[in-house]
């Protein structure tokens, strides 16, 4: 999946790339070679960064191999977080309590209960018998949470795992990020079907074009940024330093944002590259001479 995202908008900026190259002003495109960087040791260190973020993201291994004793002791850990059955058990029976006392709340909870008998009263019990079983369901999963985080400090960030959490977390955020831009695009088609009486076919597909480019921008943006949140919140889980922290925030965040700018950048150059250059005005040609016989 992540490798055919990446060849897909690979496609969509060589085709774009090479309409621009081919002909360029004699086919009826735009040329869009004003509108790209120049040569210089800024667009070099740019494509440096670039190439380093996507093979970062998508080619590179963890650079950390953890020994037996720590994998043995990371396998432990998480057996005794997620899967041991005294565990599941005593979590499965606080949910259930929990459940049971929000129903016995949820019967007596009725509108203007402070004003009402014998609800005045049963209100306030009920509330407090779910803010303990709350408290010890929330005291059980912090526990739980407490050994998931044991276990990873074991092997550490940078380890295969620490790796290969991050890359599902991206790709996680990306498809949000993706599915968001599907929605905002469709409400927008939903209510904005038609065109003004002056309007003219191409001027509203070109506002459409420009229209899902924008929701998809915004999509990919908001998830590079919900993705940065969460780096942190897995870096916190890893016990991560803060100098290995920071360099490991780094570059995550470089291959997250090379990623975006990929795609975000194929979909302007294909669209802008696709835009039909409007013809120059003929000159009005002379009228033909009338001869009478």
């Amino acid at each position: 999946k992540n490798s055919g995202a990446v060849h897909h908008a690979l496609g969509a900026a060589l085709s774009a790339m090479s309409q621009i190259e081919r002909r360029p002003n004699n086919d009826g495109s735009i040329s869009v070679a004003r509108l790209l960087p120049r040569p210089g040791p800024k667009m070099f260190g740019v494509a440096i960064w670039w190439v380093f973020g996507l093979w970062a993201l998508h080619f590179a291994s963890a650079p950390y191999t953890p020994t037996a004793v720590e994998e043995q002791r990371y396998h432990d850990l998480m057996q005794e977080a997620r899967y041991s059955i005294e565990a599941r058990e005593e979590e499965g029976q606080a949910r259930a309590r929990l459940m049971h006392a929000q129903a016995g709340l949820d019967q007596v909870n009725v509108f203007f209960w402070r004003f009402r008998e014998p609800y005045s009263t049963l209100v306030p019990q009920r509330q407090a018998e779910v803010d303990r079983e709350m408290a010890a369901y929330r005291a059980l999963s912090r526990e739980r949470e407490a050994l998931v985080s044991e276990a990873k400090a074991s092997v550490g960030i940078w380890s295969r795992y620490g790796v290969q959490e991050v890359r599902e977390t991206f790709w996680g955020d990306y498809e949000w990020g993706k599915d968001l831009a599907k929605r905002m695009s469709f409400w927008d088609v939903v209510f904005g079907v038609g065109r003004g009486r002056d309007e003219e076919l191409a001027v509203v597909l070109l506002r459409w074009v420009g229209q899902i480019l924008m929701n998809f921008t915004v999509g990919f943006v908001s998830a590079l940024v919900a993705f940065l949140f969460s780096l942190v919140k897995v870096l916190w889980a890893y016990k991560t330093g803060l100098l290995s922290g920071a360099l490991f925030f780094f570059i995550a965040a470089t291959g997250a944002s090379a990623m975006v700018a990929l795609v975000v950048g194929g979909m302007y150059t294909t669209a802008v590259g696709g835009v039909p250059r409007p013809s120059a005005p003929r000159a009005p040609s002379s009228w033909p001479r009338l001869s009478v016989s």
